[in-house]
Order: C-alpha cells, then structure tokens, then sequence
C-alpha cells in the first residue's frame, strides 16, 4: 500500500491532469504541483508550490493507467474532506495527531506529507490534518488549502 483512499471513490473529485511523461515520477500517495496552465509537475527542490494535488494515478502495468501516462496526463483527487492512508512512501518526519500537513520540497523527501511543526521556514499550501499516525503508515483528511508563513 502507498495510497488508500478511504473515503468512498463516488464522493471523490478526480481530475485527469496533463504531465510531461518523460519527467514526471507517477506514484500514487505523492504530492504534485499546479502550474498556471493547469498541467502538473513533480515538487521541485526547495520551491514551495501555491498549489498542491494529491497524485492517485500511476505508470502501472494496468493497460488504462499505462495509456494515460504515455498520453501525458495523470489522474489527482483535488476533494477537501478525503480521508487516505499512505505508507512511508507518502509521509516523512516526526507527525502528531492533529497536526495539519504541507507537502515537502526538501531534495530527499519531494512531494511527501511533513508536519507543519517540522517543516523549514518558508510559505506552504496547508493540505491535510493527520487522524492517526503509527511508524508504518499514516491516515489523513485532506482540507481545503489555506497558506501559512512558517518563520
């Protein structure tokens, strides 16, 4: 497991976003960035994005997944509410229950989940709060963005 979304996928909003198949790391459980035209790219080192989307799509051997990629686009779930399940691959660091969550731009942890409490200085899009925590995986609900100035 690196994704589970939990809540019930008939009350979640997907969008198929467009990507450059080439550069673009699709694992589901990362976090990507919005550009102004839409499209996304992975979280670069060190930039914070405005605009953050949850990746639920992967490269998989799955025939409709792998067609997506190559066409250049990857699905996210852009839905605020939304609980989910992510292993080590989705999360790093040091989280408490209730601690609300950004999205990495440190070069080792790219696109996972941090604390705001552990986070570097800097402006973050806020993008979840943690419901439960244990050292093999971490469940989250998804919020409705808001930016905090960590100092």
């Amino acid at each position: 497991m690196s994704l589970e979304i939990l809540t019930p996928m008939n009350k979640v909003e997907r969008v198929a976003r467009q990507i450059i198949p080439s550069t673009f790391v699709a694992a589901p459980g990362i976090w990507a960035q919005i550009q102004a035209d839409g499209s996304l790219l992975n979280v670069a080192e060190g930039i914070n994005a405005l605009i953050n989307k949850l990746v639920i799509g992967s490269a998989s051997s799955n025939v409709y997944e792998s067609h997506d990629v190559e066409v250049g686009r990857i699905t996210t779930m852009e839905s605020f509410g939304v609980r989910c399940k992510v292993d080590s691959a989705g999360f790093t660091g040091t989280i408490n229950q209730g601690e609300t969550l950004v999205v990495s731009s440190a070069a080792a942890t790219l696109g996972k989940l941090i604390s705001t409490e552990t986070a570097a200085n800097g402006t973050y899009e806020i993008v979840a709060r943690c419901e439960e925590i244990s050292t093999l995986y971490l469940t989250f609900r998804t919020l409705s963005p808001v930016m905090i100035t960590i100092s």
